[in-house]
């Protein structure tokens, strides 16, 4: 079921974005300002940045949809803000956790309903010969929910290399 949720919401997304545009308001095709949805996504990105800084869980899986889903490698996907809290705050007891993220491009949909964010992360952590560096790159599909964006679906990888098979 999460899988053809995941599916019929990839192929929203794409039948949403198709008509993308970083036009603003005052352009006469476009009626949606796009740099002030882009502004409101990176605040919500910086107030996340924040409360990861604080290892406030609950208010992470605030900026998710109530049935967004979150998708790290290696590890089941979390559905549901419960879920994603739970996911969270396992990631963050992590020792020596510390996690940074920037998008390089977010995209808002001609309708300002929808929106991707990709970008790169950096992630620390403490393993038993040390410190752990990993860096890769994410991709959040965002949605306008009665005017807050909210991540509907989170997804990351690394850069690094995978194991051989």
């Amino acid at each position: 079921m999460a899988l053809r949720s995941l599916f019929l919401a990839a192929a929203l997304v794409g039948a949403s974005l198709s008509g993308c545009s970083r036009e603003t308001a005052d352009h006469a095709t476009s009626e949606v300002d796009s740099a002030a949805h882009e502004r409101a996504i990176r605040s919500n990105i910086s107030d996340w940045l924040e409360q990861i800084r604080k290892r406030d869980a609950a208010v992470i899986a605030g900026h998710y949809t109530e049935d967004g889903v979150l998708m790290p490698p290696g590890a089941p996907a979390s559905q549901g803000r419960s879920e994603i809290e739970t996911a969270w705050r396992e990631m963050m007891e992590t020792p020596g956790f510390d996690l940074t993220f920037e998008p390089t491009a977010i995209v808002v949909s001609s309708a300002g309903d929808m929106a991707i964010d990709r970008g790169t992360y950096r992630f620390t952590s403490t393993g038993p010969d040390g410190q752990i560096t990993d860096t890769g790159k994410y991709l959040v599909v965002w949605q306008n929910v009665d005017g807050t964006w909210k991540a509907m679906a989170d997804m990351f990888n690394s850069d690094g290399q995978q194991p051989a098979t």
